[in-house]
């Protein structure tokens, strides 16, 4: 058998579990068949007998791994995958010191931070690694210390607002007056911290509940419901096509066994809303200790129960992750912990120094100007628009944003540019610029458009990148924006170094393309695309014509599916915003592990098919971790046990859609498919090994199988 064979085969006991058939399997080959691939496959599979069993006696499993790694370490084990799985085993073999020091190379990998999580706490409390997975009291009592670490460490101003812990006595008399039991998730909750004191720590208006207002704020909503609904409210229900939490939360409008654990009051509200564990959930697919948001109103359609955690472990998490990640933190004007909408962005503004030096940079090297289409609003940046009229020498406009390259945009490691940015256009002089009519208004809409762009999305814009327009702009028929380099009046790149602060600024022009020519750019490259417009005499510097040759009429990609089978990839929690900061993460990981990506075309068509059905396992607890998009292939999943951990494996079913809307590119098809898992479980199958192409849908869409190993 051929290697490719081998590993085909043991991916097949994989996807099915049969772990011990691979290791039987591995054990029995000819010395000559056991490559470095086929024998890390062996260490794999020795992992994962331990995983499927985790217990003391199948340790050995572990030692076994370990060998076959420590074997293989002249060849792979500079690579990431090679310290992860060796780390791992040191890790369940509660060996701290090689744990962390192999984890500490496999940082990018998923798993690999809540592994070191978890070190981080043994080392603190002199606890086993396995003590500290388990998570202390209630399976919580780790992670709620983290929280409050955190609040002192990234919101100081906070730390005196959270309560004192309630004592034992406390809790034990609130249990009795509530007449039922309360999970030790709830209890070792205000063990840690009781309720606050003074304003909202957070500031929607959210505050902790302690043990002494729980009944309190219960008696207060079934007072309100009382009042709005009569003495027999239980009895009333949310209509059933505004109650979207069915299976999972009891359809009333409140129960005694919703604990609140944070209330929220805001003007104008005529009732607080409250976050609150659940402790009767629906039996269908609830969990018990859930956390629910409910909020009454007057009227019975604008009631709202929702499902937000499966449990306060994952509250807590969210809430740390945030912290870190600059997205929570604490607000001065609101005296209270903000949620931002884009981590800790600031506006990024020219100081009035470098817009003047920008202004003289445009004036001498692209064009004077005597008006400015002045921004109104900016709330990130200060976009203005130049306008360069039509000279004899340059007969067309030239329209150049301002206010762009004052953020610097998130450029990938090692990339040769600079991370700030101008855009330009350059329109013919019958243009009218003053009509708000879109077939003359999409140029500056588009300059608009895509000086956000790297904002909104946390990536870069550089020479050769294109972006789909979704629609026609409209009155043509171009689907697409093509980045080029802008030519100063000598012809030369148009580069600005902006005064007092030496801020290199490149200026790029956008370039309106077919559908068609997109395709034929994204499967060759923009060099090939640009000289096929100079074969085609097209005007240079381009200057927009709406009737303009279309230089690729006709081109159809040539569809190769086979496009990913070189490509190395780990599934991590982490999505990607932008495609090209994706492909610098590929291109990143595929060097750690010493592939040569020399040969792929990451543009090139994979599927020409606006649509791809992609099936996958992962290890859910609920439906609520599935995006709108996805589907169980078992519907009737829930109905079954979970395992240990209450988790379910699942086979889900995706629809992804190309930008374009004509087709799929290898690299796109990859980002969306590591996007949609990154908020999965994948246990310890994270390494993407390609997909099977189970069949066509009428419509001609693609339906594949994501293989993952581990």
């Amino acid at each position: 058998m051929t290697e490719q064979q081998i590993l085909k085969k043991i991916d097949k006991w994989n996807e099915d579990d049969h772990i011990q058939a691979i290791v039987d399997f591995i054990e029995n080959l000819p010395h000559e068949s056991k490559t470095t691939e086929v024998l890390s496959e062996l260490g794999r599979a020795y992992n994962n007998l331990y995983w499927l069993d985790s217990n003391k006696e199948n340790e050995k499993y572990l030692q076994r791994a370990v060998e076959v790694f420590k074997y293989l370490e002249p060849e792979i084990g500079d690579t990431e995958s090679w310290n992860y799985r060796i780390g791992y085993s040191y890790f369940y073999l509660n060996d701290m010191e090689n744990a962390k020091k192999h984890l500490l190379k496999a940082t990018s990998l998923s798993g690999t931070q809540e592994l070191l999580d978890y070190l981080s706490i043994a080392e603190e409390k002199g606890i086993t690694l396995l003590d500290a997975v388990a998570g202390g009291r209630g399976g919580v009592e780790y992670i709620l210390e983290n929280y409050k670490r955190a609040i002192a460490q990234y919101a100081p101003q906070m730390t005196d607002r959270l309560g004192a812990p309630a004592t034992e006595q406390k809790i034990e008399a609130l249990e009795k007056r509530l007449g039922f039991a309360l999970s030790e998730e709830f209890k070792q909750l205000h063990r840690t911290f009781d309720g606050q004191t003074g304003a909202p720590f957070y500031s929607a208006g959210q505050r902790f509940v302690s043990l002494d207002e729980i009944e309190a704020y219960q008696d207060e909503m079934e007072q309100y419901l009382e009042a709005h609904y009569g003495k027999n409210w239980q009895k009333v229900r949310i209509p059933e096509d505004e109650f979207v939490e069915e299976g999972y939360i009891k359809n009333r409008l409140y129960s005694r066994k919703w604990v609140p654990f944070m209330v929220q009051e805001l003007e104008g509200e005529d009732a607080p809303s409250y976050l609150c564990f659940d402790f009767d959930p629906d039996e269908q697919e609830g969990i018990f200790g859930q956390l629910i948001g409910v909020s009454p109103a007057e009227k019975i359609e604008d009631c709202e129960l929702d499902f937000i955690y499966p449990n306060i472990f994952q509250w807590a998490n969210v809430m740390i992750e945030g912290m870190k990640k600059g997205q929570l933190a604490y607000s001065e004007e609101k005296d209270a912990l903000e949620f931002l909408s884009r981590g800790n962005f600031e506006p990024s503004y020219y100081s009035e120094e470098e817009r003047e030096s920008l202004e003289e940079y445009i004036q001498e090297n692209i064009g004077e100007f005597d008006e400015v289409l002045h921004e109104l609003v900016s709330p990130d940046i200060h976009c203005d628009i130049y306008i360069v009229k039509p000279t004899p020498e340059r007969n067309y406009y030239t329209l150049v944003t301002g206010g762009m390259g004052a953020y610097a945009m998130n450029v990938p490691d090692g990339f040769n540019g600079s991370p700030y940015a101008e855009m330009c256009i350059n329109l013919p002089p019958t243009w009218n610029l003053k009509s708000e009519d879109e077939k003359d208004y999409w140029p500056i809409r588009w300059l608009k458009i895509l000086s956000r762009l790297p904002i909104e999305q946390d990536t870069f814009l550089a020479w050769g990148h294109t972006v789909p327009t979704g629609e026609p702009l409209e009155g043509t028929n171009f689907t697409c924006m093509l980045l080029i380099a802008a030519d100063n009046k000598d012809g030369e790149d148009a580069v600005a170094h902006l005064a007092p602060s030496g801020k290199e600024v490149n200026f790029y022009s956008i370039v309106p393309l077919y559908e068609q020519e997109m395709l034929y750019k994204l499967e060759n490259d923009s060099g090939a695309l640009l000289e096929l417009f100079s074969e085609k005499e097209i005007p240079y510097p381009p200057v927009v014509d709406v009737h303009r040759q279309n230089v690729c009429e006709g081109y159809t990609p040539t569809q190769n599916s086979n496009l990913l089978d070189e490509v190395y990839w780990a599934f991590t929690q982490e999505a990607y915003p932008g495609l090209m900061i994706f492909w610098e993460a590929v291109k990143t990981y595929n060097s750690d592990v010493e592939n040569d990506l020399e040969d792929f075309n990451p543009f090139g068509t994979i599927f020409r098919s606006p649509k791809v059905k992609i099936m996958y396992e992962a290890w859910i607890k609920s439906r609520k971790e599935l995006y709108d998009f996805e589907i169980l292939a078992n519907e009737n999943l829930f109905d079954e046990e979970p395992d240990e951990n209450g988790l379910y494996q699942a086979l889900i079913v995706a629809e992804l859609y190309s930008g374009d809307g004509a087709a799929f590119g290898a690299l796109e098809l990859l980002w969306l498919i590591h996007n949609t898992l990154s908020n999965k479980d994948l246990g310890d199958h994270i390494f993407f090994e390609g997909f099977d192409i189970e069949g066509y849908e009428e419509d001609g869409t693609p339906v594949i199988f994501i293989n993952c190993g581990s």
